[in-house]
């Protein structure tokens, strides 16, 4: 059986940037789904047991993306699993490596490529450690590479922020009163989360529903899509089923809480 141990950063200047830390020990077989996210884990497999379709992976990453990531079955682990996540928020990454987050894949990722040829001896060190302290360890590490954002990056973490937390208003507002074109908009926005703005747009609507689908089951579906921005019902459930494959009716009962967790 899988167990799981989560911690928040507990430096104040890591918080708008690393959502969580999360370790995944225990023994068994693991399945795992991963729906459309605004978050980006980086992953540190220290037995040997992930498969990423179908990769054995040292390191990885998941980043923000609009389409559903299904891994390989684990095979049953012989020893203990022993699998460390750091989770970053939207554009969190981005200030701790100097790589644009468009030029970075989901799947198998050297740690030296993100962070520089410093995170194999980080790894190394990692590995024989309890949880407490590789959080510790590892927020060490991140503080050394931390750049803070320069003018137009800032703009853009704002600008995803303001999405974010304004699910169902349009951003239009928010685009007129920034000091950049258009075009520089979705440059910067690709460079520092990944993606266009419309695709990030997009998860957020997704996330919000998933919420409101998870947190308050009797809502209708009609309230559910009106709160979360889509157009109409059709076009939320169209939506949702490309991004799960479920429609949100059917969601709750057909994925089960581990399936559902996004680390």
């Amino acid at each position: 059986m899988f167990n799981y141990e989560f911690a928040k950063p507990q430096h104040q200047l890591l918080t708008p940037y690393v959502e969580y830390f999360v370790q995944l020990g225990g023994t068994g077989v693991l399945f795992k789904s991963i729906y459309s996210r605004l978050n980006t884990s980086f992953l540190m497999d220290f037995d040997q047991g992930t498969f990423y379709d179908g990769q054995s992976i040292k390191t990885g990453l998941l980043n923000v993306k609009d389409k559903m990531v299904q891994f390989s079955p684990v095979a049953s682990h012989s020893a203990p699993a022993d699998k460390f996540f750091v989770s970053f928020t939207p554009y969190g990454l981005s200030v701790f490596t100097r790589l644009p987050m468009q030029e970075l894949g989901s799947g198998a990722v050297s740690g030296e490529d993100i962070f520089g040829s410093s995170f194999y001896q980080l790894y190394e060190q990692l590995q024989s450690l309890p949880f407490a302290a590789r959080v510790s360890l590892f927020e060490a590490f991140l503080l050394q590479r931390f750049t803070a954002p320069h003018a137009s990056h800032q703009l853009i973490v704002d600008l995803a922020d303001g999405i974010k937390n304004n699910i169902g208003r349009s951003p239009f507002g928010q685009l007129q009163a920034l000091p950049l074109s258009e075009r520089q908009i979705e440059r910067n926005f690709k460079r520092y989360i990944g993606i266009s703005m419309s695709r990030f747009l997009r998860i957020s609507r997704f996330e919000w529903a998933k919420q409101l689908i998870a947190n308050q089951p009797s809502l209708r579906l009609t309230d559910i899509a009106h709160l979360a921005g889509y157009f109409d019902q059709s076009h939320f459930i169209a939506d949702f089923k490309r991004l799960t494959g479920v429609s949100p009716k059917n969601f709750q009962m057909c994925c089960s809480s581990h399936q559902r967790m996004s680390v």
